[in-house]
């Protein structure tokens, strides 16, 4: 019976029930928060959103409230997890945003998960296997980016840069804006080794061994070589479980460093042009609602499948069963019924709709059953 009901779903509906099993494997529970929360906790964390415009509403009580725009702030407000015993969440949540390209606020269907509490490498290897696994389950060609915010601040740090050049500095790096990067280095008079340095950090970019190599080359501090360890550590426990290779390290990957710290990264599938899946350690946040802990996840933004199964869809039935008025009623239904109870899709009409996709063809006219063909 619930292989029927699976057969009837839609691409994306199945890819959630796959992932959500998935999640539920691993030890993961579902997370479940309502449509809205108070406006205080996005507006002392704006940055942390990727839209600063939220729907905003009085209640009654004259508070505040705000039309969700995220689920994870909501999580690590909320967490119970301490020191000795971690919580691990996945959610499915409605948000909503402003869309830069309509002007308009949207719907965005988020699924996601959240690892929080004193976590090491295992913790990080359980989330990017899962990130990865969850690609694998909506293309089979895929990839994903990896990276450590820690190396690029470290090297800053270790080149005392600050202020307003060094957020100047890690804009041109996360938008791969090399030339820009050049042109900021020399109007701040940095001496030619570290602006190579600079350079080289922003080119490290491809296949991960070979990357992580070169990545060791410019390490100058003994932070730098430390997320490099980390990053490694992680590798190696992917690799176990065979999830190293679609996985390429780029070091142009960084995030607010207000809330995130640690390893980073973003996943895309073919035919999509923005990354479909973002995660990684965000124990800053964590930080600032006064919690020592650590804290890993990411996001899916289901919404993009849309476009990645635009030109493949779904057949609005198996067979289309035509009849006419002299057709006997008792026997079509009958007929329908042994079709359905082998597992089909049905639909009875009496003539062809406009725009129908269905696999088979029958007629039922005047009590007698013919197969007019495929329309699928």
């Amino acid at each position: 019976m619930v292989q029927d009901l699976i057969g009837v779903l839609r691409p994306d509906e199945k890819i959630t029930l796959e992932l959500r099993a998935l999640y539920e494997q691993y030890g993961f529970r579902k997370y479940r928060m309502g449509k809205f929360e108070e406006y205080e906790l996005y507006l002392e964390n704006k940055n942390f959103l990727k839209s600063k415009n939220i729907i905003t509403f009085h209640d009654l009580d004259g508070r505040v409230l705000a039309l969700k725009p995220d689920v994870t702030l909501s999580i690590a407000k909320n967490t119970h997890a301490n020191a000795s015993s971690s919580e691990k969440f996945y959610y499915l949540e409605n948000v909503y945003r402003l869309d830069k390209q309509s002007g308009g606020y949207r719907e965005i269907s988020q699924l996601g998960l959240e690892y929080i509490g004193k976590l090491d490498e295992v913790a990080a290897y359980e989330v990017i296997c899962l990130a990865q696994k969850t690609l694998e389950s909506i293309s089979k060609s895929h990839w994903m980016q990896l990276s450590h915010i820690g190396f690029l601040l470290s090297l800053l740090d270790a080149l005392g840069i600050n202020g307003t050049l060094r957020q100047e500095i890690m804009e041109n790096i996360r938008g791969k804006k090399l030339h820009e990067l050049k042109e900021s280095v020399a109007r701040a008079g940095i001496a030619p080794a570290a602006a190579q340095l600079l350079m080289n950090a922003a080119r490290l970019c491809g296949e991960f061994a070979e990357t992580l190599k070169k990545a060791r080359e410019i390490a100058i501090s003994q932070s730098m070589t430390d997320a490099l360890d980390e990053l490694e550590r992680v590798y190696d426990l992917l690799a176990i479980s065979g999830q190293e290779k679609a996985l390429m390290l780029d070091f142009s990957l960084v995030n607010d460093s207000d809330y995130y710290g640690g390893l980073i990264f973003q996943g895309f599938v073919e035919n999509i042009p923005r990354a479909l899946l973002a995660g990684g350690y965000y124990g800053n946040l964590l930080k600032k609602f006064g919690r020592d802990l650590d804290a890993i996840g990411f996001a899916v933004y289901l919404n993009e499948l849309n476009q990645l199964f635009r030109t493949k869809r779904q057949s609005d039935a198996d067979a289309l069963i035509l009849y006419d008025d002299a057709t006997d009623k008792t026997k079509l239904i009958e007929k329908a019924n042994q079709l359905m109870l082998g597992g089909m899709r049905i639909r009875l009409e009496k003539t062809i709709p406009d725009d129908m996709i269905c696999g088979k063809i029958y007629s039922f006219y005047a009590n007698e059953w013919k197969e007019a063909g495929t329309d699928a």
